[in-house]
């Protein structure tokens, strides 16, 4: 969204509005693209659009490994304008009886976490079919046929990458989380220094690809077309998942190895020593940004502090945790 975006206005701690785009006050513009909060309230924004439109779409079930091999003979993102790999087309199983069943399914295997391949492969099943190489067209509102159901609350990590580290990154994760061996045809060397035993983590691993290089920031330090990579995990009834500590060490360790940086919005684990370093000058400047916007700290909170901020002096009006207690059933 934050590349559409034309202009905006924002209102600042000591009152005053300003109204900003690639032409007036382009510093606090392209700090408020980012925003996190932090600088102050956007309360205004201008962004382009196009008319509303239909499209159509065809989805295919496959294994890992023929998606994996078109990709890498460069066949995969340019077969078609739009290209997502993830959430196949929905059956009749995706009303609330299938929304039920795999809620209550998750959480068991909250408690007994070696059932999760099971619960993925029979609800994968339900939902999509359980055999390669099916396919589904139909043509829909855009509103529709780009929609996605998120389903449950979640915690979602999401890195990018460049692009074309992007069989290798999923690669080496199936080779972790699956226990490959040297024996096995999808087997590489993953390199992660984390054991995954007894570690049983449930789909989705969603891709996302953006070919136009961004005007204002770099999201991977080689620039190009850039791979999103996200590792998704439901909280069924809000309860936290076990994996969720080992399975995000591993999972940042290896998208750090392949020159990745964490994307602001989702629930990455590094701390700010880490994220200055990954973006360097451009991290730097938003700080600078920031601290001119907001001098007195009025929109930092714990988050901008552990994420963004690191140490040192903290202003007058920084939000400070006093406590935390859990909420009981809730995480």
């Amino acid at each position: 969204m934050s590349e559409d975006v034309v202009a905006l206005k924002i209102t600042l701690a000591d009152g005053r509005t300003k109204s900003c785009s690639a032409d007036e006050n382009t510093a606090l513009f392209r700090a408020a693209l980012l925003s996190l909060g932090a600088l102050g309230v956007i309360t205004e924004v201008t962004f382009r659009a196009v008319p509303a439109f239909t499209l159509r779409w065809t989805q295919t079930i496959d294994a890992d490994r023929v998606m994996l091999d078109a990709w890498t003979k460069g066949a995969l993102w340019t077969q078609s304008e739009f290209v997502r790999h993830v959430e196949p087309p929905r059956r009749n199983y995706d009303g609330p009886l299938g929304y039920y069943v795999y809620h209550n399914l998750l959480y068991l295997a909250q408690l007994v976490p070696r059932i999760l391949p099971w619960v993925e492969w029979f609800v994968f099943g339900m939902q999509y079919g359980f055999r390669d190489g099916s396919t589904v067209s139909a043509v829909q509102p855009s509103r529709e046929a780009l929609l996605m159901n998120c389903l449950y609350s979640q915690y979602v990590n999401e890195w990018a990458i460049p692009l074309h580290k992007g069989t290798e990154a999923l690669r080496r994760l199936s080779s972790w989380l699956n226990h490959l061996g040297p024996a096995d045809p999808d087997y590489v060397p993953h390199g992660i220094p984390f054991s995954a035993a007894g570690l049983f983590v449930h789909a989705p691993v969603e891709v996302r690809v953006k070919t136009r290089r961004r005007r204002r920031c770099r999201r991977t330090r080689a620039g190009g077309p850039t791979l999103y990579l996200n590792a998704t995990l439901y909280r069924p009834y809000h309860a936290d998942p076990p994996c969720r500590e080992r399975y995000y060490e591993a999972f940042e360790w290896l998208m750090r190895d392949l020159g990745g940086r964490p994307h602001w919005a989702k629930d990455f684990v590094v701390s700010g020593g880490m994220v200055e370093a990954l973006y360097g000058e451009d991290f730097a400047r938003w700080r600078s940004v920031r601290d001119e916007a907001d001098p007195e700290g009025m929109f930092i909170g714990p988050w901008h502090r552990e994420k963004v901020l690191g140490e040192g002096p903290r202003p007058a009006l920084e939000e400070v945790e006093v406590e935390r207690a859990r909420r009981r059933g809730a995480g």
